[in-house]
């Protein structure tokens, strides 16, 4: 069998082994932070957080996040993910913490709409969560100060486009600022607290208690993929099985003829023999 085969068969056994180790528990719901290198995941994680001053999770223009990091409030476990597209690597642990996550936070920043490379994630990921995906599954438009009030208004409507008919789902979306929160926090300036909409993010997602149906809704997706992937391979070891014994029988029919050609002569020579006597 091709190693490739063995392999990909491999990968469905660890599958199946990882499921049924996975346990279903009253723990906080996990909210963790999805996009792309410095969309701005991890600044939007420290306002959420309470870390106006001293970061906790590290923010830079280069990649900082290549771990899973979590931090846990009195309600929630916050869960920052490497950028999605920067290599393999970084795309396993970030699918990781999504698979971790009951709420995920797409983070996009300004200018533009959706890449297609977003697209693409979002299509992934917006299947793990089944019927949960428009619930569990927001919208971030970040640094929403870095363009004008109607350019941002302009994204906001064509991104939630993009999911509506690309993507078969329709999300929450937040156009949010995390510079006018902090500055607005450590100044006491409430006018640009409520300017930068984080706080109603964090109303928002005080609705989040219903961890266990999601959890399973989300494992009920995964087994079901499962199962169909192991269909898959069955059908492609049948096959396989199939193929080699033509095979067999092909290479073995001219040692057939051969076989039975001596025993025709044998038979032939047998008989003369017996008239002899």
């Amino acid at each position: 069998m091709d190693d490739s085969i063995k392999a990909s068969h491999q990968q469905l056994f660890s599958q199946a082994d990882a499921l049924l180790e996975e346990k279903l528990t009253d723990s906080k719901p996990v909210i963790a932070a999805w996009g792309l290198m410095n969309a701005g995941k991890s600044y939007l994680l420290n306002m959420l957080t309470g870390h106006f001053e001293t970061e906790r999770f590290r923010t830079n223009d280069i990649r900082e996040t290549a771990q899973l990091q979590a931090y846990t409030s009195d309600d929630f476990v916050f869960l920052d993910t490497p950028g999605l597209d920067a290599n393999d690597a970084d795309n396993q642990q970030a699918q990781q913490g999504a698979k971790r996550a009951d709420v995920i936070l797409f983070v996009h920043q300004p200018p533009g709409e959706l890449e297609k490379i977003e697209v693409d994630f979002l299509r992934e990921l917006a299947a793990s969560f089944g019927s949960y995906a428009d619930q569990n599954i927001i919208l971030i438009l970040s640094k929403s100060d870095a363009e004008s009030a109607e350019k941002i208004d302009a994204i906001e409507k064509r991104i939630l486009e993009q999911c509506r008919s690309d993507l078969n789902f329709s999300p929450r979306c937040f156009t949010l600022s995390g510079t006018r929160f902090k500055t607005g926090m450590t100044q006491n300036k409430q006018g640009l607290v409520r300017a930068s909409h984080i706080q109603e993010l964090e109303h928002y997602l005080q609705r989040f208690a219903g961890v266990s149906a999601v959890q399973r809704e989300r494992q009920l997706v995964a087994v079901n993929e499962l199962i169909a992937g192991m269909k898959r391979a069955e059908a492609e070891v049948a096959q396989i099985k199939s193929d080699t014994k033509a095979q067999l029988i092909d290479g073995f029919a001219a040692f057939n003829l051969a076989v039975k050609a001596f025993r025709q002569r044998m038979d032939s020579h047998a008989a003369a023999l017996r008239n002899i006597r």
